[in-house]
């Protein structure tokens, strides 16, 4: 892609986002003009490319869920089924047709079930599968030990063990969910794909086989005589938490460089801030547990979530710290998010060349104009820049896939001749032609007329933009706590798994990682002593969507949010009946159903209980009055022989009026007497107020025992928002209210029926109006 979307990737100063490395899902005949989505774990992208294959310029990243209309399908040089498609843009709505991986589309239904939730082969089209030696290693064993050598922990739901590597052919052993623990004794590469040869038991039962390094935390197991290297990891800075991955990472890489950047931050103010909403983002698709539930980023009551960027919405604080903490990442392939994008002196040709192998910029090549080396310049303009060699050769490939046949590098486009922008700066546009066009008037603005001078000014850019200013690796280009410009800002990309996935595909890139690279790890202050995990699956709302007993007023009314009700029945009543609804269909409820009621308080408990497991209580306490001997409820206000409540200021009724605009709840109170017992005023969401009063509060009586007995609602004329206030917002809801444009109720219905004649019109707002103006003093 040339213009890519900055919440699912980085663009001209960072590696993209990983890409989807899944396992291929069965190819479906389809037809001109069929609907179809983008089938891809919410983690990855899948490349939109301009021809059908991996050598032709990726053009898009499209994420999970993406609707397309599949045009035509054919066969690609590589034996794939490649589909023609078009689709639309989220950022300004174009319409764009690429040609997207058959096995990454599901046609007709809009959705398609995966082989499992580990999805795993990595025979996909990606950005970064241009680098994949695809040469099919099948079972070619990288270890194979009678012992295990290191200890896996599974990270997923419905995990597959099969009986051999890869989806392709195998059939499933075992299925194995979050936190099972297996021993990891051999692994292998299936394109490109590392899976882990594992045994364990499950339900008393011991098994073996292959499953995909996507879904497994591993912990390597160390041997030996390691005692100067611990010293040397603790004196450069890591805790001991770190230390036995990076031990076991020294023992199976002896010439890597582990370095701890002590960031000087405290772990829970980190997290707190880059939890602010929007800031870091997850797929609208990914599992709920994920996802922010922090005011402004989510709904409880519908169950929705704010979207920050079309199909993108706020991480959960507590995934956001798993995704932080490096401890969690510690392996020979999720590491590479800390490697350094500094230039180092450990960066060497060899190294440079097994990047660049098999792309259009393997060897010496000769143009029409000039002849270069392609690693050499790297190498050369690394050591001019200070970034890594390894990184600008990396960079260039995702940007130009294996083939580099973009108008941007070719220096033959018209108007544009001689021109070359290699990390496709600025090359933005609705259509391919305003994208090249833009991408080469920057270069030509720049002076980039050789392929030499393009990749030298485009590696300052990246150097001055995030490198040479600390933010050397892609965790710190993503969570920026090295750069105080302020900390948390500065931060190229908003997916939180960004650095991650990157880090990964930079890893995949490698066909020998056996060289002298350099890792800089964040330290933080007072972090948890032990990795932080993230265990939780499932849609956390444990929200109610409503409550209610039938035939009884609940206090206050029910809002979701609050937990606590009361409620006030007659001795008559000897029984009721409690029912809920959940606001998610994956909650469940217990606790309603018919009740037998004694006299006095009575609490009955209702638990919803959230598909990840988290319940909330919600609690109703409904007194029961004694026997209609001791029990009336007349105008005189009488609750019972114990309790009643009177006043010479205000009218005590069906409401309690005569209060004044702006009064506070002392005032009420100390003019309400209470022959036994107590009282209090409650706002409209049943908390007890102690401030101004408005229309919608409630005086709340309680007997001797602390029982709640009665509640009336407070009502104060041309007060119809609640806020005790008169104000030009009263105005403006009687008058919608008079056009209908909504429906005032109760309390605030009686509220805005300011002259009392029963109705509500233009004579109401008029009154109010004078009152504002200081004509006239409303009646209360």
């Amino acid at each position: 892609m040339i213009k890519i979307n900055k919440f699912l990737a980085a663009s001209v100063v960072t590696l993209s986002l990983a890409a989807c490395d899944l396992a291929p899902y069965s190819s479906i005949a389809v037809y001109a003009n069929q609907a179809a989505k983008v089938v891809c774990d919410e983690r990855y992208w899948v490349a939109a490319r301009s021809g059908p294959g991996t050598e032709y310029e990726l053009e898009h990243k499209l994420s999970n869920g993406k609707d397309i209309t599949i045009l035509e399908q054919t066969t690609g040089a590589d034996g794939k089924v490649w589909y023609k498609a078009k689709y639309n843009l989220a950022a300004n709505n174009e319409e764009c047709v690429s040609y997207i991986r058959s096995d990454f589309v599901s046609a007709g239904t809009g959705t398609a079930a995966s082989d499992n939730a580990q999805t795993g082969d990595a025979s996909a089209d990606t950005g970064n599968a241009d680098a994949i030696q695809q040469n099919n290693e099948e079972q070619l064993a990288l270890a194979t030990a009678s012992g295990a050598y290191a200890t896996g922990t599974i990270t997923g739901g419905n995990v597959y063990v099969r009986n051999a590597a890869g989806t392709s052919g195998t059939t499933k052993v075992v299925s194995l969910n979050w936190n099972h623990q297996v021993d990891i004794i051999g692994e292998t590469k299936v394109n490109g794909v590392v899976w882990y040869n594992v045994k364990g038991t499950l339900n008393g039962k011991a098994f073996m086989g292959w499953t995909i390094s996507t879904y497994i935390k591993v912990t390597y197991n160390n041997s030996g005589d390691n005692t100067d290297f611990v010293t040397a990891m603790k004196n450069a800075g890591f805790p001991d938490s770190y230390i036995p991955n990076l031990t076991a990472l020294h023992n199976k890489f002896p010439n890597w460089t582990f370095e701890a950047v002590n960031t000087g931050l405290n772990w829970d103010t980190v997290i707190k801030n880059e939890s602010r909403n929007g800031l870091n983002v997850v797929s609208k698709t990914a599992d709920d547990s994920k996802k922010s539930t922090a005011v402004g980023a989510y709904d409880w009551a519908t169950n929705t979530w704010t979207e920050y960027e079309k199909g993108w919405v706020s991480a959960n604080s507590a995934y956001i710290a798993y995704i932080m903490d490096p401890r969690n990442f510690l392996d020979e392939t999720n590491i590479f998010q800390f490697q350094s994008l500094a230039y180092s002196a450990n960066d060497n040709l060899s190294g440079v060349n097994a990047i660049l192998k098999g792309t259009f910029m393997e060897g010496t090549k000769k143009y029409s104009t000039e002849s270069i080396n392609y690693a050499n310049t790297f190498l050369d303009v690394a050591k001019n820049t200070g970034v890594s060699a390894y990184h600008l050769a990396s960079r260039v490939k995702q940007e130009q896939g294996t083939n580099g046949t973009s108008p941007l590098i070719s220096g033959t486009y018209s108007g544009y001749k001689g021109y070359y922008n290699f990390f496709n700066f600025n090359a933005y546009g609705k259509t391919k032609q305003d994208i090249y066009k833009n991408g080469l008037y920057f270069a030509k603005q720049q002076g980039w007329n050789t392929r030499v001078k393009s990749i030298q000014g485009g590696a300052e850019k990246i150097g001055k933009n995030y490198i040479n200013k600390g933010q050397n690796t892609l965790y710190f280009e993503k969570f920026n706590v090295v750069n105080n410009c302020p900390y948390y800002s500065h931060q190229y990309m908003t997916n939180v798994t960004a650095a991650l996935t990157e880090g990964q595909s930079v890893a995949k890139g490698y066909s020998d990682k056996n060289q002298a690279f350099t890792f800089r790890i964040p330290v933080y202050d007072n972090m948890p002593s032990s990795a932080v995990g993230f265990n939780k699956a499932g849609d956390t709302n444990n929200y109610l969507q409503s409550l209610s007993i039938s035939g009884v007023t609940l206090t206050p009314s029910f809002n979701g949010a609050t937990t606590s009700y009361s409620a006030v029945v007659s001795n008559s009543i000897s029984s009721v009946v409690v029912s809920a609804n959940p606001v998610s269909a994956n909650s469940g409820i217990t606790g309603t159903g018919s009740y037998s009621l004694t006299v006095g308080n009575n609490a009955i408990k209702i638990n919803c209980k959230s598909q990840s497991g988290d319940t909330r209580t919600y609690t109703i306490n409904i007194n029961r009055q004694a026997s209609a001997a001791n029990n009336t409820n007349n105008n005189n206000n009488t609750i019972n022989s114990s309790v009643s409540i009177s006043s010479s200021k205000y009218k005590i009724d069906t409401y309690v009026t005569g209060v004044e605009p702006n009064v506070s709840s002392d005032v009420i109170k100390k003019n309400i007497s209470v022959s036994a017992g107590s009282i209090k005023i409650l706002n409209s969401s049943g908390v007890e107020n102690n401030g101004i009063v408005g229309t919608g509060n409630k005086i709340a009586v309680y007997d001797p025992n602390g029982n709640l007995v009665k509640t009336v609602d407070i009502v104060i004329f041309g007060d119809v928002n609640g806020d005790g206030k008169v104000t030009i917002k009263d105005i403006m809801l009687t008058n919608r209210n008079i056009l209908k444009k909504i429906s005032l109720n109760g309390e605030y219905l009686e509220a805005a029926d300011v002259n009392k004649d029963g109705k509500v019109t233009i004579k109401d707002i008029m009154l109010i109006n004078n009152s504002i103006l200081g004509k006239s003093k409303l009646t209360q």
